[in-house]
């Protein structure tokens, strides 16, 4: 048995790079591999393929553990994974080392960069409207560190305005304009649309209504004109 593994040891150099699968969608690694090995004393046809083919899926499923930017990460776990003593022995061969490198395509780096930026910038926006235009004298306080001279008045008002407009934006409208594309999606044709407007306004214009005075009002030009049209 001893001299089962005693024979000369093969070495494959995988220099074209192999697509491996990471867990970020529609991304892959790029890996080569440099694969030590020794047959056994029945060599089988096929049996270095056999090799490679192995240690590339034993590569798969643990880059599959991993996003993209955890290239480095993901490429020293495959090589201690390649490294276990389970994956060394096997039928027909012995794999002695088995090493891989991992990279990313070009322009898939240039991607990653992006919307890494792009999502440091969602949350720096973020951040500014939570702590700066939900509140009005912040947000007046920051434009008068930026412009360095007092404004006056008018300017003051503006930016006040434009802060609790944002405020309103999310509190109101914002949930109106989600609610009614719920309701727009239940009706595929044009007639059923404009009903549906029709009645929301109808109920808009009762709620204000009721709010002011009793006494019916006249339908606004919108709602009379989809009135006409019926």
């Amino acid at each position: 048995m001893r001299w089962f593994w005693q024979r000369r040891a093969r070495t494959i150099h995988c220099t074209q790079p192999r697509m491996l699968r990471c867990a970020t969608p529609d991304i892959h690694f790029e890996a080569t591999f440099t694969v030590e090995w020794r047959p056994a004393l029945r060599v089988r046809p096929n049996l270095e393929d056999l090799v490679l083919s192995r240690v590339l899926t034993r590569a798969g499923k643990v880059a599959q553990l991993f996003q993209a930017v955890e290239v480095r990460t993901a490429q020293d776990t495959i090589n201690a994974e390649l490294g276990a003593p389970e994956h060394a022995r096997a039928a027909g061969y012995r794999c002695l080392a088995a090493r891989a490198e991992l990279a990313l395509p070009e322009d898939t780096r240039e991607d990653l960069a992006q919307q890494r930026a792009d999502a440091a910038r969602v949350r720096r926006l973020r951040f500014l409207r939570e702590h700066l235009y939900e509140k009005p004298d912040l947000l007046v306080l920051d434009r008068i560190e930026r412009q360095g001279d007092w404004p006056g008045p008018e300017q003051v008002a503006e930016w006040q305005r434009l802060a609790r407009w944002v405020v309103a934006a999310d509190e109101w409208w914002q949930p109106l304009l989600e609610q009614w594309e719920i309701v727009g999606q239940g009706f595929n044709d044009i007639e059923l649309q404009n009903r549906a407007m029709l009645a929301l306004c109808d109920a808009l214009r009762k709620l204000i209504g009721d709010g002011e005075t009793d006494t019916p009002s006249a339908p606004s030009p919108g709602v009379a004109e989809v009135r006409r049209k019926e």
